[in-house]
């Protein structure tokens, strides 16, 4: 079952006194947060004032935040939003609806392993697959990830040894 709340980021400081706060984006480009309305931190639901960004971290006011000492309570929570509320471009996935599905050789219908951990670094990310003799590092590029379906798997096309 996929969640309906997905963490999209952390408040990791205050931005000047009139309650503005600095978030730490965990998704594609931090102007996918100016496209979200409403955020929640745990089961409270905060709707948006404004957000900018720019700097190396966006900058978000939630309405009825208006002094530091409220965004200072908030400082070092995590954001969530609602999945339906997150822009996903044509052909991403969520992470968190790919780990734990299994990866199998799209040719050969072979089960290599399960994924249990995206790492995302530029210019791609590369993805954990946990095997019976170890932990393997794939790089999420078309010549190696043929496909992900969030129902069957993870299918790809290793070179020859890549799994031995």
């Amino acid at each position: 079952m996929k969640k309906e709340f997905l963490e999209i980021g952390k408040i990791i400081n205050t931005h000047g006194v009139s309650g503005e706060m600095k978030i730490e984006p965990w998704c594609d480009s931090p102007d996918v947060l100016k496209k979200i309305k409403k955020f929640y931190i745990g089961e409270t639901e905060y709707t948006v004032a404004g957000i900018r960004t720019g700097g190396a971290f966006p900058l978000i006011k939630f309405e009825g935040i208006t002094k530091l000492e409220d965004a200072l309570r908030l400082k070092n929570k995590v954001i969530s939003a609602r999945r339906e509320d997150i822009p996903v471009k044509e052909g991403r996935t969520f992470i968190c609806d790919m780990i734990g599905l299994p990866v199998i050789d799209k040719n050969t219908g072979r089960r290599y392993g399960t994924l249990t951990d995206v790492m995302q670094y530029n210019p791609h990310d590369i993805f954990v697959i946990k095997t019976d003799t170890g932990d393997v590092l794939m790089p999420n590029v078309p010549e190696y990830v043929a496909s992900v379906d969030t129902e069957k798997g993870i299918f790809v096309t290793p070179i020859d040894g890549f799994f031995d």
